[in-house]
């Protein structure tokens, strides 16, 4: 289990990774937006109303990690790609790795990453098996442990 394998020094060599999605133009939560003015809505300018944006706004994605001793580079995902296992492991993984190594030199590291089909898939598994000095496996993760 989990909470018993990691001790509260361990937890400072964890390396927190994830992927996310930045919009240039995002949704609107209109909660958050007021209008405010003397009079009813209808005396508003309808200018000051209308709230546009894209449909399919312009985004970005980008992954990174962070551990106590410090963050990692941000890794931008190529634009209309998919994240798969294998693009996942083939571009995001070694990047990532690569950080861990940068920040823990003495490879005294513990990768994490959430549990995101890529993430969980045999593949990337198999490759962090071989290619880290140790991971959180996704059977470890207290997400599946509860379900």
């Amino acid at each position: 289990m989990l909470l018993r394998r990691l001790t509260v020094q361990k937890t400072k060599q964890v390396f927190f990774t994830d992927e996310k999605i930045f919009y240039l133009n995002p949704p609107v939560n209109h909660q958050n937006n007021r209008v405010w003015s003397n009079g009813r809505k209808r005396a508003v300018d309808p200018q000051r109303l209308l709230v546009q944006r894209a449909k399919f706004s312009a985004h970005v994605m980008v992954s990174a990690g962070i551990c106590y001793s410090g963050k990692g580079r941000l890794h931008f995902v190529a634009e209309k790609a998919k994240i798969n296992a294998e693009y996942y492991v083939n571009n995001l993984l070694p990047r990532l790795i690569d950080d861990c190594h940068k920040l823990a030199p003495n490879n005294n590291f513990i990768f994490q990453q959430d549990g995101a089909p890529a993430h969980t898939s045999r593949h990337a598994q198999e490759w962090l098996q071989q290619n880290s000095p140790d991971f959180i496996k996704k059977d470890e993760w207290l997400a599946t442990q509860f379900a």
